[in-house]
């Protein structure tokens, strides 16, 4: 389709933009991305670069003394050419209203000594007393930037500093939901007054600058935001405008210390097991447990309030994968820094969530591992952190031997985001390298196995009886069947969380 083509089938003649082209100085990158879809909504086209085809361009009157080298080209070349250079207030009242408003009561007529040159009576005036029907910030942005501007332009002649910036303006933020209200309230109404942009919902790649959370939540962000802070940090930042100091992890620290959180979270300690109740009266564990309890109980609210959970006794379950992470090429006794996604090009499909057919041997005759580095790849961060599995229960049924006569051995995992291609990885990673339970070494030394053997070695050793434990990790127990193939759904119904996992050897 021609520019031509486009322009006309996004604008006609009725809509209130349509036949402009808009162009834009000095906002940020999300007040930009705002105006190019109230734009194209209103029938117009909205261009990043100034061309002679461009009908208008916007302008934030406080972007700067000069206004910047967009806007000075604009005023030497393209007034002549019929080009409408306006204030950001004309663009939120057309918006606001419906229609295109007349030009000439927010052009900019140039730049002097004290700044951008403009009518601004009537922007201060309209953005004072009615909304705007554009999102919040950009309509309270163009209030400030007014209201700046005007009193810039009063105390023009003086000789005054610049002020200093906001240090957090133009960035954003995620407030996490389980806040209280009224710290929640405190920091939106800080972030809004410093020119913070607030994201509604959180997921891996939303652009959050900041995650505002507090100590129990950190776990769930861990290794997937560079920055989290606490309330308070970003009160005290917003109020001194002076950014407080941070502790800054490498991702794969983060990620590592994200696990340890979430076992302490959910009562996993030692060897991944659930710690059991002792009979005694420690306060301090009853204190804890009730704690994870409360916790627990605000969760399930956060999650009955959610659009897909119903609150009546049969709940609407979404259909699940059926296959899940076919495309992994990895050994489960390697850490996750290891997992390779297969690339080979005769597939279809080449995801995570999807593998298509893979050819073991090539055409030379030679086996798979002479071609591996050809079919293989690392992981790219944005695969590492896909969320695979957007239910919040995980039920993985592991391996335990070489041969398969033990039968599997079930583990539940709980996210409140769902899993993250990593997750999951990581949890059938710390699984196997934990050492075998009692219950699991008293079956295991019956099986038939070299393994087996050496099981039994140590569970009559000297220090075995000493100890009065038996360390046997399991990764060790299953010999050489540790190549990875997917996790499989069980047979039954299309919605189960129950995974089988399958790896050969």
């Amino acid at each position: 389709m021609g520019e031509g083509e486009e322009e006309e089938e996004r604008g006609g003649a009725n809509s209130p933009f349509g036949g402009l082209v808009i162009c834009v100085t000095g906002l940020s990158k999300e007040a930009r991305k705002q105006v190019m879809d109230a734009t194209v909504r209103l029938g117009g086209l909205y261009s990043p670069n100034l061309h002679p085809q461009c009908t208008h361009l916007v302008v934030q009157i406080s972007f700067s003394s000069s206004g910047g080298r967009k806007l000075e080209h604009a005023l030497k070349h393209g007034l002549k050419n019929g080009l409408s250079v306006v204030t950001l207030g004309w663009f939120v009242d057309s918006v606001r209203k419906n229609v295109r408003l007349n030009e000439s009561l927010y052009s900019v007529k140039g730049v002097g000594d004290s700044g951008l040159q403009v009518e601004f009576n009537r922007v201060v005036r309209v953005c004072d007393t009615e909304k705007s029907c554009l999102p919040a910030r950009l309509h309270e942005r163009s209030k400030q930037v007014n209201t700046t501007q005007q009193a810039h332009l009063q105390s023009s002649g003086e000789d005054s500093g610049a002020s200093r910036p906001v240090v957090l303006s133009g960035q954003s933020i995620y407030v996490d939901s389980e806040i209280s209200d009224d710290v929640q309230r405190k920091v939106v109404d800080a972030a809004t007054k410093g020119g913070v942009a607030i994201i509604s919902s959180w997921f891996i790649s939303c652009g959050a600058t900041y995650v505002v959370c507090e100590g129990p939540s950190i776990w769930r962000y861990l290794g997937h935001v560079d920055k989290i802070v606490t309330p308070q940090w970003f009160l005290k930042t917003a109020k001194e405008n002076y950014v407080q100091r941070l502790a800054h992890l490498s991702t794969d620290l983060a990620r590592e210390v994200s696990g340890i959180l979430e076992n302490i979270q959910y009562g996993i300690v030692g060897q991944g097991s659930l710690e059991h109740p002792t009979n005694g009266g420690n306060s301090a564990g009853l204190e804890e447990r009730q704690q994870l309890v409360d916790l627990a109980k605000t969760g399930v609210r956060n999650r009955r309030r959610r659009p897909h959970m119903q609150t009546h006794q049969t709940r609407i379950r979404p259909i699940t994968p059926s296959i899940l992470l076919d495309s992994i090429c990895w050994s489960v006794s390697d850490s996750t820094s290891a997992v390779c996604v297969y690339t080979d090009r005769s597939r279809s499909e080449d995801r995570i969530g999807n593998k298509s057919s893979f050819v073991d041997v090539r055409e030379d005759g030679r086996g798979p591992e002479a071609s591996f580095e050809n079919l293989c790849r690392p992981l790219t961060e944005s695969e590492k952190s896909e969320k695979i599995f957007k239910n919040h229960f995980l039920t993985i049924l592991f391996p335990i031997d070489r041969f398969s006569e033990m039968g599997p051995s079930s583990r539940t995992f709980f996210g409140d985001n769902g899993f993250t291609c990593l997750q999951v990885l990581d949890y059938i990673y710390m699984f196997y390298q934990e050492s075998m339970s009692t219950d699991e070494v008293a079956v295991a030394i019956h099986t038939d196995s070299r393994h087996a053997d050496r099981l039994r070695s140590v569970y009559v050793s000297k220090e075995s009886l000493e100890s009065g434990t038996t360390i046997f990790k399991r990764i060790d127990f299953l010999g050489t069947r540790r190549s990875f193939e997917m996790l499989k759904r069980v047979s039954g119904d299309n919605n189960s969380n129950v995974y089988e996992l399958v790896i050969r050897a």
